[in-house]
């Protein structure tokens, strides 16, 4: 998310059919989705109804085949990349509609929100297996900048409780008339120093806004080829739950013009691994 959804909101987020809403703030906003093309038959019913009235859907799934999204020119930007280097493991999903009429300005303000790096070590996430709350980085610092036309390329240091220290980098493609955020990971992940649960470039999270009839849709896919231990999982699953909403609540509270502090709310009904 991403969904900054990703950053590893994206970013190393992603459980087994998970999902997160965050109410609209346009409470009035409707669009007929079926017209767009753009999903398949894996959108559920009750996912349908909250991305149709402007709230933010947030779909955890197990492999990039489960995505509710139909390959289309503009969703391929976030598609294609994501299967290059993942297929399964934690991946989930962000979609959310916004009136293009009064959010003209809206990939400003997402670049805004998005650019805002050493800000991620001020967003507190609950720990469930704690009990209290952490900041989502321990550790955030940019170690370089090119910006090449179109493309900025940054280049960070970021720490993680889980994995201590990486370096990672975020490519932003801006071009007016759509937006793409890409993050991946240079090094290796280790899990407590012990041992490589994701190689390097396979967690990457990618953050796509671009126009669908009069509409702006703002869709990601974010997810790690993580190996799935018994023993791992029982901690990773809600440690990615509790990342990804806390990331999703930071963006999406800068991007809302109303500045209210939406909270998004957590089903795991269906957050089961296979």
């Amino acid at each position: 998310m991403i969904f900054n959804m990703r950053k590893i909101f994206i970013v190393l987020l992603f459980l087994t059919n998970i999902s997160f809403v965050i109410h609209s703030e346009n409470q009035d906003y409707h669009i007929d989705i079926d017209s767009t093309g753009i999903f398949n038959s894996k959108l559920k019913n009750k996912e349908k109804e909250i991305v149709e009235s402007g709230g933010t859907l947030i779909r955890s799934i197990s492999s990039m085949k489960k995505l509710c999204v139909n390959k289309t020119e503009q969703t391929k930007l976030v598609i294609e990349p994501m299967q290059a280097k993942i297929k399964s493991g934690y991946i989930a999903e962000i979609i959310n509609f916004r009136p293009y009429k009064g959010n003209e300005d809206l990939i400003e303000r997402i670049n805004d929100a998005m650019s805002d790096f050493l800000s991620y070590t001020e967003i507190p996430y609950w720990s469930e297996h704690a009990q209290k709350w952490f900041p989502l980085y321990n550790y955030a610092e940019v170690t370089g900048i090119i910006t090449n036309g179109n493309i900025t390329t940054i280049n960070e240091t970021l720490e993680m409780d889980m994995f201590g220290r990486f370096h990672s980098q975020i490519d932003i493609e801006n071009y007016g008339n759509y937006f793409l955020y890409k993050l991946k990971n240079k090094d290796k992940l280790k899990f407590h120093g012990m041992f490589t649960v994701v190689k390097p470039e396979e967690m990457r999270s990618i953050v796509a806004v671009f126009k669908v009839q009069d509409s702006w849709l703002i869709y990601a896919v974010g997810g790690a080829n993580i190996i799935r231990l018994p023993f791992i999982n029982a901690r990773a699953e809600p440690a990615f739950t509790g990342r990804v909403k806390a990331f999703a609540d930071f963006v999406f509270k800068k991007i809302d013009k109303t500045g209210k502090n939406t909270q998004s709310t957590v089903d795991k009904t269906n957050a089961t691994f296979e």
